[in-house]
């Protein structure tokens, strides 16, 4: 079975760095309690602050997609809204070695 990998890169506002910071942190639980859920990994960039990044394996992409339905996905959108610098970074990655 080959898992599905993404990693998505966010940029906080300087002064909404904490904001989503939490709202990041109030994901990683729940996404890790999925079946389908693999790895879920939060980092924080340690020369830019405001930078966080995860780092998700998955069962499948169509199990990935399933997670975009629920709530705690959904609050996390509402807060990049308000949070975000610039628009999000994903990549889809596949595993060579």
């Amino acid at each position: 079975m080959d898992k599905h990998t993404v990693v998505c890169v966010l940029t906080a506002k300087p002064d909404k760095q904490e904001d989503l910071k939490k709202a990041l942190m109030n994901v990683v639980t729940p996404s890790r309690d999925e079946s389908t859920c693999l790895e879920y990994r939060l980092h924080q960039d340690i020369n830019d602050p405001c930078k966080f990044l995860l780092f998700e394996n998955w069962t499948s992409k169509a199990d990935h997609e399933k997670q975009f339905e629920k709530s705690y996905i959904l609050d996390l959108v509402g807060v990049c809204e308000q949070t975000l610098a610039k628009p999000y970074e994903v990549h889809l990655l596949s595993e060579i070695a």
